[in-house]
């Protein structure tokens, strides 16, 4: 199923080795939109490395993650073979029958230390504008990016899958009259880059202030 994917007409499969340390994918680029854009933004801003499938707007083909299997791409094979730790951005309708369903980011993953790091660091930088659930339990089983296949699970230290809603991917009614940065992003977006860049760069060994910009305050340091 891959492999008819990747030889489809307009589809682009994007590969960048840079950091070992962390890389960051985007499998459902184009079909979850903005996926590819923050997962790219990260990986850019934070040297890490990057692995995506991209549709065009024609196309909606969705292929589940275990069946991305490295067998079927050689791109997709080297980028698990170089990266220790890798985070995959996945674009969801949120957590049905919840009264919080849009503001709601599963993070699933067979790391769940660092789901739980990152879930932390998240909490602390939107406040309560967002739920970001990491209890594994508490994730519906579809999202919960464990299945041995997922490339997630592939690098050679395993990762952490984040289901991301509409609105803090700048796909919703309440950004309508919001002004976007250079990049394209929301303010809510641009916290949710900056938050996974500090996650790369101290999974790179790189020490990293607390920083308060434009997008609001971004405090954690993912130490132990």
């Amino acid at each position: 199923m891959l492999a008819e994917l990747l030889a489809t007409d307009g589809v682009v499969e994007h590969c960048e080795l840079r950091s070992a340390a962390v890389g960051f994918l985007a499998i459902h680029g184009g079909l979850e939109a903005a996926t590819f854009e923050i997962a790219h933004a990260v990986a850019r801003r934070s040297n890490a490395s990057l692995y995506a499938v991209v549709q065009p707007p024609d196309l909606q083909w969705h292929v589940p993650s275990h069946r991305y299997r490295t067998e079927l791409s050689a791109k997709l094979s080297a980028f698990c073979q170089h990266v220790d730790v890798s985070i995959s951005l996945h674009g969801y309708g949120g957590i049905r029958d919840c009264d919080d369903r849009w503001t709601t980011v599963a993070i699933g993953g067979a790391r769940r230390d660092l789901a739980h790091k990152i879930g932390v660091a998240l909490s602390e930088n939107f406040g309560e504008r967002y739920r970001f659930v990491s209890d594994i339990v508490a994730v519906p089983s579809e999202y919960r990016g464990l299945h041995a296949d997922n490339p997630v699970n592939q690098t050679r230290g395993g990762g952490v899958q984040i289901e991301l809603p509409p609105r803090i991917r700048g796909n919703s009614p309440v950004w309508h009259e919001t002004p976007r940065n250079d990049g394209g992003f929301v303010p809510d977006t641009e916290v949710l880059i900056e938050t996974l860049r500090t996650f790369a760069l101290v999974q790179m060994g790189v020490v990293v202030k607390s920083t308060n910009d434009d997008a609001g305050a971004i405090n954690h340091d993912f130490a132990d």
